[in-house]
C-alpha cells in the first residue's frame, strides 16, 4: 500500500510511505517540495495484524475514487492499494467521505509519523 500526504499552504506533514506485506515501510518526507532521505521503518507484528484488520474493516474497494473539496490550501491524502503486485484501487481524499476512511487515515498517519519520529531521533 502507498500512503501519501501532499503539502498544504501551511505546515502540514508531507510524505510518501510505502507499506509492504512484511510490515516494512519506506518513508520519504518532503520539505519545501524537496524529498529528504528515505527512512526504513518497521511495524511490529501486532501493528501489522492491526493494519490488516483495519484494511478489512475499511473495505477499500467500495470507496469512491475521490472525496474532493473546494478549498485549495489543504493537504490531500492518497491511498493506493495493491494486490499481487498490481494496483487495484486509488483513493484521493481531501474532505468528507465515510467516517471509516477518515479514521483509518488518521490512525495510519499517527502510526507512521510516530515510527518516523522515533527513527529520526538522535541516539547518544
Amino acid at each position: 500500500m502507498l500512503f501519501q500526504k501532499s503539502p498544504c499552504l501551511g505546515t502540514c506533514p508531507a510524505y510518501n510511505a510505502t507499506i509492504y506485506q512484511d510490515g516494512s515501510i519506506s518513508f520519504v518526507e518532503f520539505r519545501n517540495a524537496l524529498a529528504q532521505d528515505t527512512i526504513q521503518l518497521q511495524l511490529s507484528e501486532e501493528e501489522l495484524q492491526q493494519l490488516k484488520q483495519e484494511l478489512e474493516r475499511l473495505n477499500y474497494k467500495d470507496l469512491q475514487d475521490s472525496y474532493l473539496t473546494n478549498w485549495s490550501d489543504i493537504s490531500t491524502t492518497y491511498l493506493t492499494f495493491y494486490e499481487a503486485g498490481k494496483e487495484v484501487k486509488q483513493v484521493r481524499h481531501e474532505e468528507g467521505g465515510p467516517q471509516e476512511l477518515i479514521q483509518f487515515q488518521e490512525w495510519l498517519h499517527t502510526l507512521i509519523w510516530q515510527r518516523a519520529e522515533e527513527k529520526k531521533r538522535p541516539t547518544y
